[in-house]
């Protein structure tokens, strides 16, 4: 299991420090705007600041807000806040004391970078999230943490990051956490899902566009059945689809409780059908030799290869016959567009979220593609990343030349890193599998023959018991 030192969290605290003060001070409205203000004067303006009457719809802003510093005090608290009861009392003190006066003094500095929101409204906001982050470390240090290495230990890595993903995809449907809360909120989520609960996605998109969308969000189902079945191995086939059944129903009626939030009828039916997918997928690899299927696969890529390119091209809207020229593209870009995540900050915080997600998506397969030609013992992970982010670069340039389209130019970076991520973590994840392929009792042809011809287990194939 991955070890992380203290520097190394420590490192990672201060990355996240430099990105809060990025999105609190560079984005905004006009770019970065600085006006000069007396320390006086601003200091005055912080001290008279008071609570604002809030509506259901600043609420998203409000949980955003709650949820900005959550990872910055769980990294300064892992950095410090290991040991006994005592020290464990200390770190929490020293974390909540460096986290507080960070938050106080960002918002303190944002009253220099107008128009920026400082109330007390969302100061209040900023606190209770670096409370979350401590019970975050805190929890997860005493109770989450021993079980995860436990499951490491007892070889079932691959229970941790299908779990992890279930979580996060269960997190991304009930975005923006905007629960309903009173009647007149239940009313308004009543009018807003008479036109999402049977329409489909991407209404008002061509027929193929909407297809495709179906299509990914089927497939971004399929982990959540593999998790069901690797952690319900004593289960039946028959239960573990009724588990993936039951999951999806549960998250569909709670995405009905959330404002924002687009619960899809149709969703019924193909999100249940991924995770079934995905269920099925473990029962069909229980005793086959993954590796040799590897070398199978990369064979298939100089196929592949064109029918990717096609896809993005077409999602990112650069195959339609109408073109502006060059001098019309560069007349309508602004300089705040080349502000890296600029365009995150003029959109709501769920439609971030969704755009950070579908890029990732997007461009992580060049990884994996890069990694199945590749091979496990290769580089590969910065020439990835070069391909990606060329790649995305170019569709961003092509929007640019597209009329009615917006270029992001923060997207070829999300690429990028999205391609070098999934590059590193494929031989990890192949592995996990390759151990779950061979919890089987039955052997396939290729492993049983090996066995008999050398009287040995396959030497990339894992042990069939557990230690």
């Amino acid at each position: 299991m991955i070890s992380l030192r203290r520097n190394h969290f420590l490192t990672l605290a201060a990355l996240y420090a430099l990105a809060m003060v990025y999105s609190s001070l560079a984005l905004g409205p006009g770019g970065l705007n600085y006006v000069p203000l007396g320390f006086g004067e601003a200091l005055d303006r912080f001290m008279s600041l008071r609570f604002v009457p809030h509506g259901s719809d600043q609420r998203p802003d409000w949980i955003a807000n709650m949820l900005l510093p959550v990872p910055l005090a769980f990294l300064i608290n892992s950095a410090i806040g290991f040991g006994e009861a005592k020290q464990r009392a200390v770190g929490i003190a020293v974390t909540l004391a460096i986290t507080f006066l960070f938050i106080l003094a960002i918002k303190y500095t944002q009253l220099f970078f107008p128009p920026r929101t400082v109330t007390l409204n969302y100061i209040t906001a900023q606190l209770l999230g670096a409370v979350l982050g401590v019970v975050a470390f805190q929890l997860s240090h005493t109770r989450l943490y021993p079980r995860l290495l436990s499951h490491f230990d007892n070889g079932d890595g691959l229970i941790i990051v299908l779990g992890g993903y279930t979580f996060f995809l269960i997190s991304y449907y009930l975005m923006p956490f905007d629960i309903t809360l009173s009647v007149g909120d239940l009313a308004a989520r009543a009018l807003e899902l008479s036109g999402i609960l049977f329409s489909i996605p991407g209404e008002g998109r061509s027929p193929t566009y909407q297809l495709l969308i179906v299509i990914a969000d089927t497939l971004t189902t399929i982990p959540v059945g593999m998790y069901l079945a690797v952690a319900g191995r004593q289960r039946t086939t028959r239960r573990l689809v009724w588990r993936a059944f039951g999951l999806m129903f549960l998250i569909f009626i709670a995405q009905l409780f959330v404002l924002g939030s687009e619960p899809f009828i149709v969703a019924l039916i193909y999100r249940p059908a991924g995770a079934v997918i995905g269920v099925l997928f473990i029962q069909r690899i229980k005793g086959k030799d993954l590796r040799k299927r590897h070398y199978y696969f990369s064979r298939y890529l100089p196929l592949a290869i064109p029918v990717y390119l096609l896809l993005v091209m077409f999602v990112s809207g650069v195959l339609s016959s109408q073109w502006l020229t060059f001098d019309e593209a560069t007349n309508r870009l602004e300089p705040r567009q080349f502000l890296p995540f600029w365009n995150f900050y003029i959109v709501s915080k769920a439609h971030a979220t969704e755009s950070l997600v579908v890029g990732s998506f997007m461009f992580a397969p060049i990884g994996i593609m890069v990694w199945l030609r590749r091979g496990f013992w290769s580089s590969g992970a910065k020439f990835s990343a070069i391909l990606a982010f060329s790649l995305s670069l170019a569709m961003e340039l092509g929007r640019m030349l597209k009329p009615g389209l917006r270029p992001d130019f923060s997207d070829p970076i999300i690429a990028a890193v999205a391609a070098a991520v999934a590059f590193k973590a494929m031989p990890i994840l192949w592995r996990m599998f390759e151990r779950e392929a061979a919890r089987s009792g039955t052997l396939d042809s290729y492993i049983a023959n090996m066995q008999r011809t050398t009287g040995e287990a396959h030497p990339e194939t894992p042990p069939l018991t557990e230690p």
